[in-house]
């Protein structure tokens, strides 16, 4: 089911499957949230945490997370961990089978 909000809609696919959408942030929470992935993944291993221990743990929210209602906070968890996966070569941004559709809000055509 696609979640549409008054900026659109961004829908999250892995294995060719549709596994989340999200109705669309504003740009500026979208680049909030790509900067949160990156900080997150620069202070674990600042903390001592491997790539392969942070790559298990955005794959656990992942996974705990797709295919849920979610309210806000779970919303942003689920994109930070799917961003997180993205800039550790992971998951493909752009990839046919997995990968981020943004989409505008869809505009109903008034009949005269």
């Amino acid at each position: 089911m696609i979640h549409e909000g008054s900026e659109g809609s961004i829908s999250f696919y892995l294995n060719g499957k549709l596994i989340q959408s999200l109705p669309s942030f504003q740009s500026n929470d979208l680049n909030s949230i790509k900067s949160s992935a990156n900080r997150i993944i620069i202070q674990g291993l600042r903390g001592g945490c491997n790539l392969k221990f942070i790559k298990k743990k955005f794959w656990l929210a992942l996974q705990n997370l797709k295919e849920k209602n979610l309210n806000d906070d779970d919303s942003i968890l689920f994109a930070v961990s799917y961003f997180g996966l993205i800039k550790m070569n992971v998951i493909d941004e752009d990839a046919d089978h997995e990968g981020i559709l943004v989409m505008k809000p869809y505009k109903k055509k008034h009949k005269v």
